[in-house]
């Protein structure tokens, strides 16, 4: 077989590089690349390649293999958080830049910050192992900034130790050191290499790290991840806890690579049951398992080149039985074989993956742009500006509940039903004369009709008030002198119906007043309840309630005094009283003569009628000769009549004071009483605005996390519309 020399391997492998499918999966995965340094891992299941295996498995010397760096060694560092690596096929001289990915904060919850660098960019391979442990170090180390690792010197800091600036170092970070690879003898692929299974702790080590590494592992290896499980050929794959977690997460074995190490270590008489592995009948995966041999420890002490191990790798396999046996098996052994499977394997789960992730990215744009939009507007550069429109902005809503303008009928559609009770509740109190002697059979179901209110009442079924007969009234008027009817009798009567009119406006205006409230409330909470951080609303309501307080108390006294007036009785209203007075007497007189047979008497009227002669009820009244009751029908008239026009007035001034006094109060009131009462008026205008416009730091927090989320996924969108498959 012809010598294999490194700089034949380096043209296959830009054969490899440069070949129609590996240049889309080059493309593939640098996009999903860029999508993960953007922070989208965070939003969207991205497609990768995740390196598991156990402790002193060879997950190391593999990367080292696949990648063409040294990692460091050194024990407390190198295994105790993940480490990716971007490789990328370039024309251009070697070169990486180190990064930071904190995808955790302090409180444990997943970080949607994006990638930070660390260090200036090398050129030089044989600085990347130091950096790569103090990378490490700022990672296990969030105490401290970053910046103070750049140039930490890690030989100062003795075994297990940390740095004495550190207020606390971790044992294990789920935070990702990030190597961003280019060079012309790299593969175009990327993976992470995670934290190796452990099953036993040093002593004095929490034994809890057992469980974290396992769950980190287990983390990583969900959802859309190729999983890339190193098994070490010295122990027992069926002893190996990487394999155990992988067959939990993929137990079917689709999404995982196997890959066996150090196979130079086998003890004779295993060859066969790990090459019955290599060849698929048995510990069957999908993609199967590559095999593939890494310098020894005495040869890393040598510090044994890149180019010279995968020559002694290739030389192993050659002339190694039973390997050397197995040509059918050769495209399974040796890290470039792995590699090309890698890249390719990961290129085509990319390719699966994009359509799903553009739409998902699309729709949860949307989702966060319409959270963005519930969230209240953020502070404003000029908060005493912004304070005083917003008191403005409530005064004009207020202003327009109280007109009853378009779209603000509310308020008067509480008030007008209160107004519509008030009269049937005033009317319910009104004299309920019924013109007979005493009670009789007919006499119940007598009322007078004076206009269309009477009519609405009697429809409505209200309680009304208890009925006086003639005799009553006769009572009333013998207490006084024969023959001589006092003024007092009549004020009296009156007097009695107005007893409940207080209660009755009360009741009326405790009904607006509460409805006044509830949209005062409602409003305040709609232009200031954003601010929860602050005393804004609180504030608000204190002051519009004692407003509205100071105002209902001024009412209460303004009714009270309206319904003063109306004793003693008096009346300039004299047309609508005497009119009021002579339809009730014609009603009593008409009701009382033809009571004792109304058939005869409806009768008689259709008979008229029939005739030519429109004559009403009252019209045979008159008729009649005078009845010996003429004297309490005046009475009974006269009060009604009278009770008419106090009920005319009170029904239209109780509304009107109550409207002036209170509603309208309070509309006249309300901008200075919130202007001077917030401090917005003075000299610390501004720096009081800005207090009760600060933001609450939950509502703080949630629009910094959905503004980075929105800037992520637009991002994240523009990367992928921009790639066509």
């Amino acid at each position: 077989m012809p010598e294999t020399t490194p700089k034949r391997r380096a043209m296959d492998q830009t054969d490899i590089a440069t070949s129609q499918f590996a240049l889309v999966a080059r493309e593939l995965i640098k996009l999903i690349t860029s999508l993960r340094a953007l922070g989208a891992q965070a939003d969207f299941d991205l497609p990768r390649i995740a390196v598991i295996g156990n402790q002193s498995a060879g997950k190391s010397s593999l990367v080292e293999a696949i990648s063409g760096i040294s990692v460091p060694r050194s024990h407390g560092t190198c295994t105790r958080c993940p480490m990716e690596c971007r490789l990328t096929n370039s024309e251009g001289p070697w070169r990486c830049q180190i990064l930071l990915r904190r995808e955790m904060d302090e409180t444990g919850q997943r970080s949607p910050t994006k990638e930070e660098k660390f260090g200036p960019l090398l050129r030089d391979k044989s600085e990347l192992e130091e950096m790569i442990r103090r990378a490490q170090l700022a990672v296990l180390n969030p105490g401290l900034s970053a910046t103070f690792f750049e140039t930490f010197d890690t030989r100062s800091l003795p075994f297990g130790s940390k740095p004495a600036e550190s207020p606390k170092q971790l044992a294990f970070s789920s935070s990702v050191v990030c190597l961003d690879l280019a060079g012309p003898d790299l593969p175009d692929l990327s993976f992470i290499d995670l934290p190796g299974i452990i099953s036993t702790v040093d002593k004095g080590e929490d034994k809890g790290n057992i469980d974290a590494v396992k769950a980190m592992v287990q983390e990583h290896i969900k959802g859309n991840t190729l999983i890339l499980l190193t098994t070490t050929m010295r122990d027992d794959i069926n002893n190996q806890g990487a394999a155990h977690l992988a067959q939990l997460e993929d137990p079917s074995g689709g999404r995982t690579i196997g890959v066996l190490t150090k196979p130079d270590l086998i003890q004779d008489g295993e060859e066969d049951g790990w090459l019955k592995i290599l060849q698929g009948s048995s510990h069957q995966l999908t993609h199967g398992y590559f095999i593939t041999k890494h310098p020894s420890p005495k040869e890393l002490e040598e510090h044994v080149s890149h180019e010279d191990a995968r020559e002694r790798e290739e030389k192993f396999f050659e002339t190694s039985p039973p390997w050397s046996y197995k040509l059918e098996l050769r495209s399974r052994m040796g890290t470039p074989s792995l590699t090309r499977e890698l890249s390719a394997l990961l290129g085509a789960l990319i390719r699966k993956s994009l359509p799903a992730l553009r739409e998902e990215a699309d729709a949860s744009l949307g989702v966060v742009k319409e959270s963005l939009d519930r969230l209240p507007p953020p502070p404003s550069d000029n908060p005493a500006t912004e304070l005083l429109q917003m008191v403005n902005n409530l005064l004009v809503d207020v202003q327009a509940l109280v007109n009853g303008t378009d779209g603000f009928e509310r308020l008067l559609q509480r008030c007008r039903p209160a107004h519509q009770q008030l009269k049937f509740d005033i009317l319910s109190t009104a004299p309920n004369f019924k013109p007979f002697k005493s009670e009789t059979g007919n006499s119940n179901g007598f009322k007078a009709v004076i206009d269309q209110d009477d009519a609405d009442f009697q429809e409505s079924g209200t309680h009304v008030s208890k009925a006086l007969y003639l005799d009553n009234i006769k009572s009333y008027i013998q207490r006084s002198l024969p023959f001589n009817v006092p003024f007092s009798v009549k004020v009296d009567l009156i007097k009695r119906s107005f007893e409940n009119w207080e209660a009755h406006c009360l009741t009326c205006f405790d009904t607006i007043h509460r409805a006044t409230v509830a949209e005062l409330r409602s409003l305040a909470q709609q232009y200031f309840g954003g601010f929860s951080g602050t005393t804004l609303l609180a504030d608000v309501r204190l002051l519009v309630d004692d407003l509205v307080e100071k105002h209902r108390l001024k009412t209460l006294e303004l009714v009270k005094f309206q319904l003063e007036l109306e004793d003693p009785p008096f009346t300039v209203n004299d047309h609508y009283f005497s009119a009021c007075r002579d339809n009730y007497l014609a009603q009593y007189k008409a009701a009382s003569k033809v009571a004792a047979d109304p058939i005869v008497v409806r009768q008689v009227l259709a008979s008229l009628a029939s005739l030519g002669y429109n004559v009403t009820q009252g019209d045979l009244a008159k008729l009649q000769k005078e009845d010996k009751y003429d004297e309490e029908f005046i009475v009974m008239a006269e009060t009604s009549a009278y009770f008419r026009v106090a009920y005319k007035r009170v029904i239209d001034n109780i509304p009107r004071v109550i409207d002036h006094a209170f509603l309208r109060a309070i509309v006249k009131e309300l901008y200075p009483t919130l202007v001077t009462g917030l401090a917005l008026a003075g000299d610390n205008a501004a720096e009081q605005a800005a207090r009760y416009l600060a933001e609450d730091h939950q509502v703080r927090a949630e629009r910094r996390h959905l503004t980075q989320k929105k800037g992520r996924l637009e991002e994240a969108l523009k990367e992928l519309r921009k790639f066509q498959l």
